[in-house]
């Protein structure tokens, strides 16, 4: 739910699952089972649940703010207008570690991602997406965008699409950001600009990385990434995989 003070204890699921969350609610922020994380969430599966909110909004939590989320994952949906993400909508200078969403993501604007929506200053790792993801702009496999944060180890098998541009198979834009041995084998497409197999727009730094999903766009299409102003190191793109 909406929440006006963080979350600051350790939450320890202990691999339990909590299912039938239901939140539709306009004109809110910081949703989730946690609203907002500043403390450590560790163990928990999100099942069967429904989460809708304008911004910050994620199935395990909506803002995760220097706070630390660990083994859970998400199987449910989570709509808004953006800033979304599967297990958390905001990873702000947090940490998510070793989760992962099957679950839809659909955001009526940017920055929709399958783990995390905006990935600004923190780190995700070993985490992966295999529910659809779709959005305006800013829509990624792992991560909406990447700004000065780090994508290490994870990858991404299901659908992304952005009804405009900045659409990547992992992050749709890597900005001062670096993302490191990670992949997708999902589908990704861009009505608009700058739409990669990888990243979509690049101004940070892309390793030891891989595509091997259908990447389609009108401008700006590349199979590892679509238009790069920044470094690529040791990445490819094998067109023969996908069907």
């Amino acid at each position: 739910a909406t929440s006006a003070s963080p979350y600051t204890g350790i939450f320890d699921g202990q691999n339990h699952t909590i299912s039938g969350l239901y939140f539709n609610q306009e004109d809110s922020y910081d949703v989730g089972l946690f609203g907002r994380n500043n403390g450590k969430i560790a163990n928990a599966g999100i099942l069967d649940s429904y989460f809708y909110g304008t911004s910050k909004v994620g199935g395990v939590c909506g803002n995760n703010y220097t706070g630390t989320i660990t083994n859970c994952y998400n199987t449910g949906s989570v709509s808004g207008l953006g800033t979304l993400g599967g297990v958390s909508g905001y990873n702000d200078t947090g940490n998510i570690t070793n989760c992962y969403n099957t679950g839809n993501v659909s955001g009526s604007s940017g920055f929709v991602g399958g783990v995390s929506g905006y990935n600004s200053k923190g780190t995700i790792i070993n985490s992966y997406n295999a529910g659809s993801v779709s959005g305006l702009e800013y829509v990624g496999g792992v991560s909406g965008i990447n700004y000065t944060g780090s994508i290490t180890d994870c990858y991404n098998i299901g659908s992304v699409s952005g009804s405009e541009g900045y659409v990547g198979g992992v992050s749709g834009d890597n900005n001062g950001g670096t993302i490191t041995n990670s992949y997708n084998a999902g589908s990704v497409s861009g009505i608009e600009r700058y739409v990669g197999g990888v990243n979509g727009w690049n101004k940070g730094t892309i390793t030891n990385c891989y595509n091997i999903g259908s990447v389609s766009g009108s401008g700006y299409v590349g199979g590892v990434n679509g238009w790069n102003n920044g470094t690529i190191t040791n990445c490819y793109y094998d067109s023969t995989v996908y069907t």
